[in-house]
């Protein structure tokens, strides 16, 4: 099967074979794609400048079984450049993409949330806030968007309200000890429905949430990306996943 020029991201490559790259690409129309570029790795190929995780391509490939071929790489205009802390951000965001999405399943608004986190990625001093909106936007995506405007009893969350969330249930209202779950006020719940998340304690809190509803549809299994920026912290590097 072939398939012609398309919208896609680079998540992922790395080295197959003598001279070729092995890559995940994010189609918008296609899901997650796994597919061989061909002699990539070659000093003169053209291709490898393209092919850089978090940059917007066009790209035709073969299909065969899981493993497609590429045939075609087009650049798109806008694309911008990363620094160092900001190249681990956009591997952190690829990181859970490879390892949350199904092969071959198209996630169209997904792909629009993680365009849009691109382009806002350059921004440092709004990053944390444009992670924390796309890792909401991909659990919707997934289909394990969280309750955010309402507790286990139906009723609408109170903004000076404290509650502790359960993964299974939703938010529980604070009213009695033993509950479990992560303690969280409704100001920073409702935040989440907005999506604005300026104030910082409402967006530390929301971070906690994140980290945890992720943290179980990764089954526990820790992330490379933290473990790269934890090793580079002394490096002077500011971002934090």
């Amino acid at each position: 099967m072939g398939v012609e020029l398309n919208p896609c991201f680079i998540l992922h490559s790395r080295s197959y074979r003598e001279t070729s790259l092995l890559l995940d690409v994010f189609s918008r129309l296609y899901g997650r794609v796994s597919m061989v570029a061909k002699g990539a790795r070659k000093q003169k190929n053209d291709r490898r400048a393209l092919l850089q995780p978090g940059r917007k391509i066009n790209v035709a490939w073969s299909m065969r079984r899981e493993l497609g071929t590429l045939t075609q790489v087009e650049p798109c205009p806008g694309n911008q450049s990363y620094g160092a802390a900001g190249l681990l951000t956009v591997f952190y965001v690829n990181e859970l993409l490879v390892r949350l999405l199904h092969r071959h399943e198209p996630h169209p608004e997904l792909f629009d949330a993680y365009e849009e986190a691109m382009g806002q990625l350059k921004n440092t001093s709004t990053e944390q806030i444009t992670l924390r909106i796309f890792e909401k936007r991909l659990l919707e995506a997934l289909g394990y968007g969280l309750v955010l405007d309402a507790d286990t009893g139906g009723n609408a969350i109170k903004a000076d309200g404290n509650y502790n969330y359960l993964l299974e249930q939703g938010p529980v209202p604070c009213i009695s000890a033993g509950t479990g779950g992560l303690k969280i006020s409704g100001r920073t719940l409702l935040a989440l429905v907005e999506e604005n998340l300026s104030d910082d304690s409402i967006l530390a809190e929301a971070k906690q949430l994140m980290r945890m509803a992720l943290g179980n549809l990764l089954g526990g299994k820790p992330l490379v990306s933290r473990e790269l920026y934890n090793f580079n912290l002394n490096m002077g590097w500011s971002n934090d996943q």
